[in-house]
């Protein structure tokens, strides 16, 4: 089989879910994907590339594509079901992953304010003040980033009532 650029980024990603950064090795990927290593240097200069495609790829993916796909007609409601729903260990790792590198850090804090002035608009959608609506943006944020990292705990946490709480105030 003939294994693409994207193959290995998220065979990178998943390892990084995994194992954390550490784990995202060019010879560990390759014996997941059953192929030589070799193979990895016709998509990539070196692992430093591949990772720097991880953090690409997966803001594409986890940010912009949510954003473009649904835009305006999305529903402050729909965005809410769907972040708090989806298996979001990726998700998690990058943040791990960005404790341990400036530069990666320094890029989340940008992607989060992509993130937190989509819920502002939807919030505004709703019929709520500039302000009012920032604010409750960036509480829902926080709540979503306190539930990936509580999520990675063995003691389940309902998230039914912050999320109701979250779904009422709008």
């Amino acid at each position: 089989m003939q294994y693409t650029r994207e193959d290995w980024i998220k065979a990178g990603l998943d390892a990084l879910a995994e194992t954390g950064v550490d784990g995202v090795r060019v010879e560990a990927i390759a014996r997941r994907l059953n192929i030589s290593k070799g193979s990895f240097y016709h998509h990539f200069r070196d692992r430093q590339d591949l990772l720097t495609s991880m953090i690409d790829y997966w803001e594409e993916h986890a940010t912009e594509r949510i954003i473009s796909a649904h835009g305006a007609d999305r529903t402050l409601e729909q965005l809410l079901t769907f972040v708090f729903t989806t298996d979001k260990q990726r998700e998690a790792a990058m943040y791990a992953w960005a404790k341990q590198n400036a530069a990666l850090s320094q890029r989340m804090a940008v992607i989060e304010k992509r993130r937190i002035h989509y819920v502002t608009t939807l919030y505004q959608k709703k019929g709520l003040p500039s302000a009012e609506a920032g604010e409750r943006a960036h509480l829902a944020y926080l709540l979503y980033v306190g539930w990936l990292v509580r999520s990675e705990l063995d003691t389940p946490f309902p998230l039914e009532d912050p999320l109701e709480l979250l779904l009422r105030w709008a």
